[in-house]
């Protein structure tokens, strides 16, 4: 059985209210995991999902280690793995300390052969989707990708990357704040919403 898709409108970067061009994203049917792929590897190959899901874990520790030592990680079929960084914006290198550059984020790219892999997938237009803006998790994950360049966001910003009045901006906005992915700063019309760090998750 093949992906999904359904069209989906842009979002309108001037906010008037006219209508904008449509484009074709797949419609995600979940996630898969490492032992449902390990499940599958096992089955490919007759090794048992146990040694194949600790193969994999392995994996992911050798391809975080070597990042984090500034490789980039490379995988023949797969792709390359690379690491971004964050650092405030200066005009001469003696105003930045090497403790105000921090990770930013995992950067993916598949490599040709996993290109001309998905080349001939399977397209379905999905009936029961119609033509619409971005739905909820996409307009949030849309604003934490866009965070890793960014210090911070306001309503405003978020009404215009996405397409979306005020009250659906404050709510994707109050339920990021509830996951425990973004923080409220300030009051009123000053209030600006900045990510939560991995550290203060945990804290």
């Amino acid at each position: 059985m093949g992906a999904k898709y359904a069209l989906y409108e842009n979002p309108n970067p001037k906010g008037d209210g006219k209508k904008q061009p449509l484009h074709a994203r797949i419609v995600p049917k979940g996630t898969i995991h490492t032992q449902e792929i390990a499940e599958e590897i096992a089955d490919s190959c007759g090794y048992s999902t146990a040694i194949t899901k600790g193969m994999l874990d392995a994996l992911a520790k050798v391809i975080s280690k070597n990042l984090r030592r500034g490789y980039t990680v490379e995988l023949d079929d797969l792709g390359s793995f690379s690491i971004s960084l964050k650092c405030r914006p200066v005009m001469d290198k003696k105003e930045l300390r090497s403790w105000s550059v921090r990770f930013g984020n995992v950067h993916f790219k598949g490599s040709k052969k996993l290109k001309q892999q998905l080349g001939p997938i399977d397209l379905e237009r999905d009936s029961e989707a119609a033509a619409t803006h971005y739905v909820p998790e996409q307009r949030k994950g849309r604003m934490l990708n866009a965070m890793e360049e960014k210090e911070y966001f306001t309503a405003a910003q978020y009404m215009r990357l996405n397409g979306c009045n005020r009250s659906t901006a404050v709510r994707d906005l109050n339920e990021l704040i509830e996951d425990g992915k973004i923080k409220k700063l300030g009051y009123g019309k000053a209030v600006l919403y900045v990510p939560v760090n991995r550290k203060e998750e945990h804290e």
